[in-house]
């Protein structure tokens, strides 16, 4: 009974979702800049600019992630999943207060549920979307997919169709998909050394000018905690300002 509720409430909120949004400044299947935020566009095209971002959180490192960033004073950009652990609560509370941007990865992140169809997938999103906006009054349209846009299901015939309806249809209901350009490797295993996730962005800065770093926010990648301090003093001292991700964000997409 408690799950069938479940689905009811995330339908009825994913109906008023579609029914409340504004204009989004969609033609043709395509997402258009308007026209005020274009010189934010064209400004953030000219320098040299890392974005930090943090995928499957809130978790128990959250905090200690908040503070390094804080002792920084750098924002950084969380794509967070549905998480109803009692620690959590304050994580998406305090992530907002202190400034940061909260983007959507899935409420799930279980690939059987979110790629079975391209109706589940966003059954899944408008389930977090639901839960973001309820209980803390956060609403994104900057979505990472699970996986990336170019996941592994996306080279198998069977799912490759549902992952490309699903972009699709990402696009013309005005959302931006965001993948990143340098991966840390963290997401890998808890064993990966502390030293190999700092080596892994550095070397993915050569020629960067703009450089969006996948790294996560997981219970268990202790060492994305202690590599962030070495990882943003490298990028300091290679010139890049810091930044979240919004929609005057260049694009950073596989495809």
């Amino acid at each position: 009974m408690k799950n069938l509720l479940e689905c009811v409430v995330s339908v009825i909120c994913f109906c008023m979702i579609g029914m409340l949004l504004p204009d989004m400044g969609v033609k043709h299947g395509h997402a258009v800049v308007p026209e005020e935020i274009t010189p934010l566009v064209k400004s953030k095209e000219n320098g040299k600019i890392a974005y930090l971002t943090f995928d499957d959180g809130p978790s128990l490192n959250t905090m200690e992630i908040l503070d390094i960033l804080d002792r920084y004073h750098i924002k950084a950009t969380f794509f967070v999943m549905g998480n109803q652990e009692p620690y959590a609560k304050k994580a998406y509370e305090e992530m907002k207060a202190r400034g940061h941007a909260i983007a959507l990865h899935s409420y799930t992140h279980d690939y059987s549920i979110v790629y079975k169809s391209p109706e589940s997938f966003f059954l899944d999103l408008n389930r977090l979307e639901c839960k973001l906006q309820q209980e803390f009054g956060i609403k994104s349209r900057m979505i990472r997919l699970p996986g990336g846009s170019n996941n592994l299901l996306r080279h198998q015939a069977a799912t490759r169709p549902i992952i490309n309806e699903i972009l699709r249809q990402l696009t013309a209901k005005g959302y931006t998909y965001v993948d990143w350009n340098i991966d840390s490797t963290d997401g890998i295993s808890p064993s990966i050394s502390e030293q190999q996730i700092i080596s892994s962005v550095q070397k993915g800065t050569k020629g960067q000018k703009h450089v969006n770093i996948l790294l996560h926010d997981i219970n268990s990648m202790k060492n994305t905690v202690k590599a962030l301090p070495d990882i943003i003093e490298i990028l300091k001292k290679e010139g890049y300002s810091f930044d979240t991700i919004d929609e005057t964000t260049p694009k950073m997409q596989f495809n």
